[in-house]
């Protein structure tokens, strides 16, 4: 057996603002440099992206992208500083939960009790 969970942040309001699905929409525009890419490489709709990125960037008073359209050199898409911030605080937090969790689920379930 092992444990299995899921983590998400909420406002004072109970409004989701970052869960799994907001880390790796941020994670994917962080590596490809585009919601487009990133919406691909993820098989999500480009509407659901930007659906979630607003609610987040709505309920949390700030921006967690810039973007710049295309031209000559092309659009691309890259996290703000908040936006990266965001992303570090909740891959941490994500995965020192896990950790956490692990150790638990072994004390509670492999004990020799």
């Amino acid at each position: 057996m092992k444990i299995k969970f899921k983590l998400w942040v909420e406002n004072e309001q109970g409004e989701r603002i970052i869960g799994e699905g907001l880390l790796n929409l941020l994670l994917a525009i962080k590596e490809t440099g585009s919601i487009s890419k990133a919406t691909k490489s993820l098989d999500i709709s480009y509407r659901s992206a930007w659906g979630k990125l607003n609610k987040a960037e709505t309920r949390l008073g700030y921006k967690l992208i810039d973007r710049k359209t295309g031209g000559k050199e092309g659009g691309g898409t890259k996290l703000t500083e908040a936006g990266e911030n965001l992303l570090k605080k909740f891959d941490k937090l994500n995965d020192e939960t896990e950790k956490k969790l692990e150790n638990l689920f072994d004390e509670i379930f492999n004990s020799e009790k």
